[in-house]
């Protein structure tokens, strides 16, 4: 069963936008309770959507989402190459599948409204090795698209403690800001504008969410910060002007982080962050929402 929580359910008539999800996405085979892609679609338009940003992680679902998005209004993506993407392609494919997502976004740049989602991953990939390789390409990433003029979206996970690489017990990467830093020491080594990066479904250490609104980073709060204290916790002394919203989906559900989640559901975001700053679900939807369609260059009206 759900935790009983104490945030108010999402108010009608707000206006949203998901700055971060995958639609489409390769579903789950078993228990499949999603309505289908273009349903999803349809209610998060019908229902206050202003604006869908969904992510591809590498090229297939690149592919995707190119068939999905023609045609549609109010929908964009952002082109990522994730850091599972790199941690767990088979090395005898990886030079192919990596030269064809270069070709695309050198080609296609009017296309796409973000580099993203990349990064580093230190959950996914518990080697220093495998570490190691992330951040290698993760340079490659920045030093190709530093002087493209599109922002980025982040994925940053540092390792817990039972993922330390214990081969390594004193390396950087093991602390519980491993990846943050290392990503934060990579965004000054390419000279790359805080104002420009977005990090997506960002998970702390807390006291991040407040240093890097500071240097002009975009922090996205998950809907699952609905129902999970620690991701309303991350962004509790983040202002309001650094936060957008997303939902990742069709994982971070409101109330689990299970594969049942949909775009629509970034209602539940807004909630979360009224309920952590003290304020209006109403001044919250106005701000993110301006928040996401500044940091996108959207061209849309709230």
């Amino acid at each position: 069963m759900p935790k009983k929580i104490k945030v108010p359910e999402p108010e009608e008539n707000l206006k949203i936008i998901d700055a971060h999800c995958h639609l489409p996405f390769p579903r789950p085979k078993k228990n499949d309770r999603l309505p289908s892609d273009e349903q999803q679609y349809r209610d998060f338009l019908n229902n206050g959507g202003v604006y869908l940003v969904t992510s591809s992680i590498d090229n297939s679902t690149l592919d995707l989402i190119l068939k999905f998005v023609k045609n549609k209004e109010k929908i964009g993506f952002t082109c990522g190459w994730a850091p599972q993407t790199v941690t767990y392609t088979p090395e005898a494919q990886y030079d192919r599948e990596w030269k064809k997502w270069v070709e695309f976004i050198e080609k296609n740049q009017d296309q796409y409204l973000a580099i993203g989602e990349v990064g580093l991953d230190f959950h996914h990939a518990k080697t220093l090795e495998k570490r190691e390789k992330q951040v290698s390409e993760l340079k490659k990433i920045f030093e190709l698209t530093k002087n493209f003029n599109k922002p980025y979206v982040l994925h940053v996970r540092n390792a817990a403690e039972h993922e330390f690489d214990r081969d390594n017990p004193k390396h950087r990467y093991n602390k519980k800001d491993g990846a943050t830093k290392e990503v934060l020491n990579l965004v000054n080594e390419f000279n790359i504008n805080p104002k420009k990066i977005m990090w997506h479904c960002f998970s702390g250490p807390d006291e991040y969410g407040i240093t890097l609104p500071k240097q002009g980073y975009t922090l996205s709060v998950p809907s699952s910060a609905y129902g999970i204290n620690k991701w309303r916790r991350v962004t509790k002394q983040s202002p309001l002007t650094a936060l957008v919203t997303e939902t990742d989906s069709y994982y971070q559900h409101p109330y689990l982080r299970g594969p049942v989640n949909v775009p629509l559901n970034v209602k539940y975001s807004i909630a979360a962050i009224a309920y952590s700053h003290n304020t209006s679900q109403q001044e919250v939807s106005r701000i993110t929402v301006q928040n996401a369609i500044d940091l996108f260059n959207l061209n849309e009206e709230i």
